[in-house]
């Protein structure tokens, strides 16, 4: 007598639901993959702006705390900080404009990017930074001092950056200054 053996195999239902689950699974790693590009995208974009925010707040706080003096000059369209070289023997006669080509200052307004024009130097506006906020990028706090101490300036820098879905949000920086040098 034979016997025939049954051959054994998957059948149509047990592929199905194999495949389901492996969709199922595959959909979920492709939305983990999904999220952490994003997130990283953000946190690169973060990481950019905070560093050009630093650079530039490192650059403006040793003009300003090795200076002799410091002014501020604000109009409608403009935000001027002013301030005279520890090296100068030109001294600041007062915030209006022009300024004497050896004293220093640092300008915006309102185009999303900050200029420094460097003391002694024929080259105006050398864009420090750029990508502020239009609105707000570079705000200036004077705090009047009791003589002999010196006027102290609180600057907040105020940098946009892309965010998740990207939306945009600001990121700020926020410093206090002091002629130093008087």
């Amino acid at each position: 007598m034979m016997m025939h053996s049954k051959e054994r195999g998957f059948t149509l239902i047990e592929m199905m639901i194999t495949m389901g689950m492996a969709l199922f699974i595959m959909a979920g790693m492709t939305s983990v993959f999904v999220s952490q590009t994003r997130t990283a995208t953000m946190l690169k974009n973060k990481t950019e702006a905070m560093g050009d925010l630093f650079l530039a707040s490192q650059i403006m706080q040793r003009e300003l705390r090795s200076s002799k003096a410091i002014c501020l000059n604000s109009t409608a369209t403009n935000l001027i900080l002013m301030y005279q070289p520890s090296d100068s023997n030109v001294p600041i006669v007062s915030c209006a404009l022009p300024v004497s080509p050896y004293n220093g200052l640092f300008r915006y307004n309102n185009t999303g990017a900050l200029c420094w024009d460097r003391p002694k130097k024929n080259d105006k506006c050398q864009e420090l930074i750029r990508g502020l906020s239009l609105a707000g990028g570079l705000q200036v706090t004077k705090t009047t001092a009791v003589p002999p101490l010196p006027d102290m300036y609180e600057v907040t820098l105020t940098s946009k950056m892309r965010g998740l879905n990207n939306q945009v949000s600001l990121l700020p920086l926020t410093f206090k200054v002091w002629a130093r040098n008087q």
